[in-house]
């Protein structure tokens, strides 16, 4: 069914979103950082600690997914096709012990998912009927919580404009930047004549190849602007407002789309978190919540390794194990692990902290050497 036009006059589909210079830098982004961080299988233990355990399911997600790709590229296309039409398809593909096999990605458009009374089921253009338990359904928020809305659809409107204006510039700039003229001629002429002049400037000067050729007018005739500039039109400003307008569909922030008028590089710790809290968090909580219903066994969940996403900055992660060191939270080699540098004999007790000595272990004096 063809999508109806924005007011624009732009058609934005799920499928052409993508030629979208913003909308591809957020979607390809985000479905990366999803793909690349490690996961695991764990159990939580009773004092609250992950224990992790070894699944053949989880295996799949970070191993071999199926004979044609890996785990890194099924989750890739599966968050992509989340983040533009609001449902991702996978088919677990078990044998005969009901152990999973495959993981075999659908695409979102020859799924269609039914509901009558209790049961819910899907259908697939070719594979036919696929029960509940055998789709991995990564999705969007939606109505129902069973299915998801598409972020290109709701966002018709915005990413219509943002179509709308880069064929302005592209039109203006395939005229060497020059807006629409007018031709004043101090006398009355006939069709054939306006035809005529008309021709000959669009042989002589139209298009970005006759830039800077003199323009020579005879008779009286005298040019006349009859429409504004880009720069009239704060075209300029407004590409920006529609990078902003990205970065609020998808969570985002705004300077990882390139857009930097109003960015000032505080942290880039701060601004990661930023990203993970408004965005990533809640894609791999629609990630966590799928597999754990259908991959793992009760008891399980789906735990993410978020160390690398968050380390910031060298300085950054020395000045926070210090604390954590000083503090008697890690041991030293356990902050020469984070730093991914080999751990050193005599460094595996934790230090003491000085305001929790009692006053006697302060005045006591160390044992001769």
């Amino acid at each position: 069914m063809l999508q109806e036009p924005a007011s624009s006059g732009e058609r934005v589909s799920e499928d052409t979103c993508i030629n979208i210079v913003p909308v591809y830098r957020a979607v390809t982004m985000i479905a990366s950082d999803i793909a690349r961080m490690p996961v695991t299988a764990a159990v939580r233990e009773p004092d609250g600690d992950l224990l992790p355990v070894e699944t053949d399911a989880v295996g799949l997600l970070v191993g071999d997914a199926n004979r044609y790709m890996g785990g890194w590229e099924l989750r890739r296309t599966m968050t992509m096709q989340a983040l533009r039409f609001g449902n991702a398809f996978a088919q677990i593909v078990r044998n005969g012990r009901g152990e999973v096999l495959e993981l075999v990605p659908l695409l979102p458009e020859s799924v269609q998912m039914h509901a009558k009374g209790n049961e819910v089921w899907y259908t697939h253009t070719i594979l036919g009927r696929l029960d509940v338990d055998d789709v991995l359904h990564v999705k969007a928020p939606g109505k129902d919580g069973l299915w998801g809305e598409s972020p290109i659809k709701c966002a018709r409107e915005a990413l219509g404009l943002m179509r709308a204006m880069e064929k302005t510039g592209g039109r203006l700039y395939a005229q060497a930047g020059v807006p629409k003229l007018a031709l004043v001629h101090p006398g009355p002429l006939s069709p054939s004549a306006i035809q005529s002049i008309s021709d000959s400037y669009q042989l002589k000067h139209a298009g970005a190849d006759n830039a800077g050729r003199p323009l020579v007018l005879g008779e009286g005739m005298r040019v006349e602007r009859i429409n504004q500039s880009l720069e009239d039109q704060m075209w300029q400003q407004a590409r920006e407002f529609s990078v902003q307008e990205v970065s609020r569909l998808f969570g985002v922030p705004v300077v990882y789309l390139s857009e930097h008028s109003r960015s000032t590089f505080a942290s880039i710790v701060e601004l990661t978190r930023t990203y993970w809290d408004g965005c990533l968090a809640h894609w791999t909580m629609a990630w966590s919540d799928e597999v754990r219903r259908k991959l793992l066994a009760p008891g399980q969940v789906l735990h993410w390794d978020t160390r690398d996403l968050l380390k910031g900055s060298f300085s950054d992660q020395v000045a926070a194990l210090r604390s954590a060191v000083e503090a008697g939270l890690l041991t030293r080699n356990e902050a020469r692990q984070r730093l991914g540098l080999p751990t050193l004999p005599g460094l595996d007790e934790p230090l003491t902290p000085a305001n929790t000595l009692t006053q006697q272990q302060q005045q006591q004096e160390p044992p001769d050497a």
